[in-house]
């Protein structure tokens, strides 16, 4: 049976937009929020615009064409205009996805057909600023004016681009994570004197606290803390090989309000006080 072309309206009391006139930036629906696949699932359809969809909760089941996929928090979806599509999930399960329907095709390197249906799984950085980036399109589709064409296509632009990372893979997270660690350390040797470090370096690297323990951990492994920690008595012993440098002064120069716990973390590191100046 063929599948029909139009767009299938979630359940009841979901939140969805259809433009009342031309597409602004060639959006032609848009659909967000949570969903019970299991009480009223989605028939296969076919669309006349390029389908994003991204799974935020739950583990709905994609079909497309003759497929049945088990999806997660972080699956993207890119289905063509010509991809059968729907959904449905076990009974009663919740499940929440973004959804956008595009009149031009994507741009993330790969060349889709109107036939494909490409799914890839997003890591959570990614999710996050695709989240943002569909805040910022319900933003300016209920706040249209002369402008709103233009600022939708560059939220487009910004989403393929988001899609393109991710279908890099692992080795491109790698250098990006490399670069970010070398920012992050770059800022620790700056601010070797502020007392609480995670938050400020998690904000100057737009991380949150969870992303910025996996950085390390993963690339060093230990803790920014840890990695704080030993850059700052590394940088006392330098300080106090000059003369006349004080363990006080050294203390307070590295964000210490008390000398003794400066003490106490030196000598646990360099296996000798810092009074006792061999290194």
């Amino acid at each position: 049976m063929k599948a029909a072309r139009e767009i299938y309206l979630p359940e009841p009391g979901s939140p969805h937009w259809i433009p009342p006139g031309p597409p602004p930036g060639g959006l032609l629906y848009l659909a967000w929020g949570r969903r019970f696949y299991g009480r009223y699932p989605i028939p296969l359809r076919v669309h006349h615009g390029w389908t994003y969809m991204v799974v935020l909760s739950g583990h709905p089941h994609l079909l497309a064409g003759d497929k049945r996929q088990r999806t997660s928090r972080g699956s993207l979806i890119v289905a063509g205009p010509d991809v059968p599509y729907g959904w449905s999930d076990r009974p009663n399960a919740p499940c929440s996805l973004l959804v956008w329907f595009w009149s031009q095709p994507p741009e993330i390197g790969a060349k889709l057909d109107k036939k494909t249906c490409w799914l890839r799984t997003a890591d959570a950085e990614t999710t996050a600023e695709l989240e943002q980036l569909h805040r910022l399109t319900r933003r300016e589709i209920q706040r249209p004016d002369s402008f709103s064409p233009e600022v939708v296509a560059a939220l487009k632009k910004l989403i393929d681009t988001n899609l393109a990372r991710s279908a890099r893979g692992p080795a491109e997270t790698g250098t990006r994570d490399a670069h970010r660690l070398q920012l992050a350390e770059q800022w620790m040797r700056r601010h070797l004197d502020v007392r609480a470090p995670a938050a400020a370096l998690a904000d100057y690297l737009g991380v949150s606290a969870m992303g910025l323990q996996r950085l390390f951990r993963q690339a060093t492994g230990r803790a920014p803390g840890r990695a704080l920690l030993e850059m700052k008595l590394r940088e006392a012993s330098r300080l106090l090989s000059r003369p006349g440098t004080t363990v006080k002064e050294t203390a307070l120069t590295l964000g210490y309000r008390h000398p003794g716990d400066f003490t106490r973390a030196y000598a646990k590191f360099h296996g000798h006080p810092p009074s006792d100046r061999r290194d």
